[in-house]
């Protein structure tokens, strides 16, 4: 279980870091592919900022993957992050900022992760708060 943990956090941190490559270089064709009119330049400020947000916390995570015991807490953010993504998605959809084409993506990446950072977190080896 402990290597199926490490492998969701490194494909969870390739992938986010992925995308804040995305929103850090290429935030307009990002808007684009996600169903985004092109909007003013304040808003690519605000992808760069996005994007390089993803990219550090993405490097922690991976880095707390080669021993997640040791590093519990970043696996414990990771799957906050991930119940956060969630929330705030559904929270865009249902006040109608976004539909669910452009947000489902993300929402469903997060769930997914959230789940399985759950299943595999080391629950007897960390049973000490």
């Amino acid at each position: 279980m402990l290597t199926a943990l490490k492998v969701t956090m490194i494909v969870l941190g390739v992938v986010e870091i992925l995308f804040g490559l995305g929103f850090t270089f290429f935030m307009n064709e990002m808007g684009k592919t996600l169903g985004f009119e092109p909007g003013p330049d304040y808003l690519l400020y605000i992808g760069a900022l996005l994007g390089l947000t993803l990219i550090t916390i993405s490097a922690f995570i991976i880095s707390a993957a080669r021993n997640p015991i040791q590093h519990i807490g970043w696996v414990r953010f990771a799957i906050w992050w991930c119940i956060a993504g969630v929330v705030a998605g559904l929270y865009a959809v249902t006040k109608n900022y976004v539909d669910f084409s452009q947000a489902g993506m993300g929402i469903i990446w997060d769930g997914v992760v959230a789940v399985a950072l759950l299943i595999f977190y080391p629950w007897r080896k960390t049973s000490n708060p």
